[in-house]
């Protein structure tokens, strides 16, 4: 391998060896000093200064510290840079650079640089992901005009785009972006192609390209380039044979997405482990959640999954998911081209991945059904098929209210107990012998699925229907957005109950009830809250009044104009069942999906239980045992001489095809094999949840952080979240979730300011913050501090 022909030093030092040699960007002219001669001839420097021609107009004073830009330590965005408009600035400049340094070393130093103003963009990119250490060319951009829009935080809207290390620079999602790919190529060259590089840079107003820092990028863990090349190409394949054996989905495209449908990103996580994701297929993604559906009147996709995965990464197969979506009444030919249009509008508008039911798809007949449907017209639908979708669709709708199914499922959650209660018996385990055997565990999944997740799942579908009803009636003037809240409010959801049985009901009965709640509802490796109790509530603020807690709602009621008003829509819309119906199914779907959590959840927990005191018998601790998957668990006797052979077998399979997963970057929707080579992720839109305003310190609570009284930062938030709102939060903000999500409807129930699925890109940006401003009715976040 060629030496390289640049070493780095500091900012300043590595900017002067590299600039002779670029050609792919230029670098400004610069002057850099040390505190040494800063200190023994101030005056000698400004001479200095004085000379360089581009000294004359406004110049930029940055760091250029000795502990900035190590192999092990950044330090990005630590320290400060000052803008000097003239001579007489530069001196007070220089000192307060050097002042933001703390603990100031003689050989620390400072560089003075022409300032770069109007710029077009400006970011960062790194030469490996920093996550994972797998070659991609990970490139963060902004367009505000700043150059420290990136490092420095604030409000900038982001722009991250992936490629793979050897993808060439005419498969970048953007001709700019090639062209920071091409610079690290060269930075490769020039430093060594070992090197794992983090440079900031900008484009000028005239589109050049400016290299503005060079710094080793510290990651722990590097994968091999042609390893990774190959686990990229299995992953193509992958895509292509999924795209390829599609069979029941309808339209003539495949998409896969993280977020829309059960959204696995939420649910489970975006890597999650061999246990979680064969648990979450048991429960609903392999059947339950196609029989649900086709119980109500959709079309029927049993034997269809709806989750695949590409590398261990879980995806949504959205075609079957909006397949799903239509009544089955609609006929073939004009289903297959709605189906079609939908997904065309995904791919279009990739940011309302998380609102496909919402904003896309039109699943039922509601009030403002035929403003949804008005927009077909652009894509070729007649006057005629747009008003036989309408009346599917209001049939479908009528049906399902007037009808009993959604009771049904309420009165076959209420078995599930009993249900359960016998399997275990009939399996000879005791009531605290959860784990006696791999094929009893395996026989509560089934009852689970039977009298749990599959009413659950069945009620969260009508819940999403409730959830258009209401928001139709706010946007027909029957509702104001308080009387939307006060009616979640007085539903008595989960969240609610939860804060009222804490202050109210003695330790042990609580934990008896919510006890197999756990953060992440499918993951072994989260302690449940009986098993930590600690690390979840403060007994000593039981007594306490919670900020921001909203006294609780009586139930909603209508007035008398309101119930008019409701019956003229009902009218209107050809509905048959009247507003008293209609307000008793918009309580129970919503009411139940979230009992139905708390249900369904607590069998699961006692059999996550079961397989961890299966694998102590055989001497297997939990980490082991999340690389199950329900297959094997069902071959599992309790016996160790038996179990210990194959349980060291499936974790090791587990641990290698997760650590495939972990060196794996895929775009949020994936439409093709090329997306395993470069994309860019969508700009998100955020659900904004209740009208109300918090300023409060960042809790990042998976990192440890005390929630009490701060702005939660939860990347995927399940049930097992709920603990939070023991705890007095002032905000919430998700990484994933929709507008329908766990975490919107208790944020709604209680009053909660929150931000519901922010993406990835914004997350992290607010993360990094100490302070927030969260402001729900105006749509913003402000980072304060």
């Amino acid at each position: 391998m060629t030496a390289p022909l640049v070493r780095l030093g500091t900012k300043a030092e590595t900017l002067e060896r590299l600039r002779p040699f670029m050609t792919k960007a230029r670098i400004l002219p610069s002057l850099h000093f040390t505190l040494r001669e800063w200190q023994d001839g101030r005056d000698r420097v400004l001479a200095g200064l004085r000379r360089r021609e581009w000294a004359a107009g406004p110049v930029m004073v940055r760091s250029s510290a000795t502990t900035e830009d190590t192999g092990t330590d950044s330090n990005a965005g630590r320290f400060r840079s000052v803008p000097a408009r003239n001579e007489s600035e530069i001196a007070s400049a220089v000192t307060e650079v050097f002042a933001s340094y703390g603990r100031v070393d003689a050989d620390d130093q400072v560089l003075v640089q022409p300032l770069l103003e109007r710029v077009l963009a400006s970011g960062v990119a790194f030469s490996c992901d920093p996550n994972s250490g797998a070659p991609y060319r990970v490139v963060n951009w902004s367009g505000t005009g700043r150059t420290d829009a990136v490092t420095g935080g604030g409000r900038a809207e982001l722009h991250i785009s992936y490629g793979a290390a050897w993808a060439g620079p005419g498969e970048a999602p953007d001709p700019g972006v090639g062209a920071v790919w091409e610079l690290l190529a060269e930075l490769h060259q020039l430093l060594g192609e070992r090197r794992r590089l983090d440079i900031e840079f900008a484009f000028s107003e005239n589109g050049e390209l400016i290299l503005l820092q060079v710094r080793p990028l510290a990651v722990k863990e590097v994968v091999a380039a042609e390893a990774h090349r190959a686990t990229l190409a299995g992953t193509a394949r992958q895509i292509t044979e999924a795209i390829r054996s599609r069979s029941r989905a309808l339209g003539t495209r495949a998409v896969y997405g993280v977020m829309p449908d059960w959204n696995p990103a939420e649910m489970i996580g975006l890597r999650p482990r061999p246990l979680a994701v064969s648990l979450y297929r048991h429960l609903v993604t392999d059947h339950v959640w196609a029989g649900a559906r086709t119980r109500y009147g959709y079309r029927d996709m049993t034997g269809t999954r709806l989750m695949v995965q590409f590398s261990g990464l879980p995806y949504i197969d959205v075609a079957a998911s909006l397949t799903s979506f239509v009544p089955r009444e609609v006929p073939d030919e004009l289903a297959d081209r709605l189906v079609g249009h939908w997904l065309d509008q995904l791919v279009a508008k990739p940011y309302l991945h998380d609102k496909v039911e919402s904003h896309i798809a039109v699943p039922a007949g509601t009030f403002r059904t035929a403003q949804r449907l008005e927009s077909l017209t652009a894509a070729g639908f007649s006057t005629g098929e747009r008003d036989e979708l309408a009346g599917h669709l209001r049939r479908f709708t009528d049906e399902l209210v007037r009808g009993d199914l959604w009771e049904q499922d309420v009165a076959r959650l209420r078995l599930l107990n009993v249900a359960d209660i016998g399997e275990t018996h009939a399996a000879g385990c005791g009531a605290d012998d959860a784990g006696c055997c791999g094929p009893a565990l395996v026989a509560r999944l089934d009852v689970c699925a039977a009298y749990g997740s599959g009413p659950f799942a069945a009620l969260a579908r009508a819940a999403f229907i409730a959830t258009d009803f209401l928001e139709d009636l706010v946007r027909e003037g029957v509702f104001s957005l308080s009387d939307r809240a006060r009616f979640i409010g007085g539903l008595g959801l989960v969240a609610s109950e939860m804060r009222r049985d804490f202050a109210e009901l003695d330790r042990a009965v609580f934990l008896k009830r919510y006890g197999h709640l756990r953060p992440g509802t499918y993951d072994i490796l989260s302690p449940r809250y009986d098993e930590t109790p600690e690390r979840y509530f403060d007994w000593s603020a039981k007594d306490q009044p919670v900020p921001c807690e909203r006294a609780a709602s009586p139930p909603f009621e209508l007035s008398g104009e309101q119930r008019r008003q409701m019956e003229a829509l009902l009218v209107r819309e050809g509905l048959t069942f009247d507003a008293s119906r209609l307000m008793d199914f918009l309580a129970t779907a919503i009411r139940g999906r979230e009992h139905g959590k708390l249900a369904f959840t607590s069998v699961l927990g006692d059999v996550l239980t079961g397989v961890r005191r299966l694998g102590e018998r055989s001497g297997c601790g939990v980490d082991d045992m999340s690389y199950l998957d329900v297959p094997t668990l069902g071959t599992l006797t309790g016996n160790p001489a038996h179990d210990l052979p194959v349980l060291r077998e499936a974790a090791a399979r587990g641990r290698a095809a997760h650590a495939v997963s972990r060196t794996v970057v895929l775009p949020p929707l994936v439409t093709g094999a090329a997306d395993v080579r470069s994309f860019a992720l969508p700009q998100i839109r955020p659900n904004f949840v209740t009208q109300r305003k918090a300023t409060a310190r960042v809790a990042r609570v998976d990192a440890g952080d005390p929630p009490d009284g701060a702005i939660v930062m939860v990347a995927s938030a399940d049930p097992g979240y709920d603990w939070l709102f023991t705890r007095g939060i002032a905000g919430l903000v998700t990484a994933f979730g929709g507008a329908n999500s766990h975490m919107a409807i208790r944020a709604l129930e209680l009053g909660i300011p929150a931000v519901i699925g922010a993406g990835t890109a914004l997350f992290d940006q607010w993360s990094r913050a100490h302070v927030l401003e969260l402001d729900a009715a105006s749509g913003l976040v402000t980072v304060i501090a």
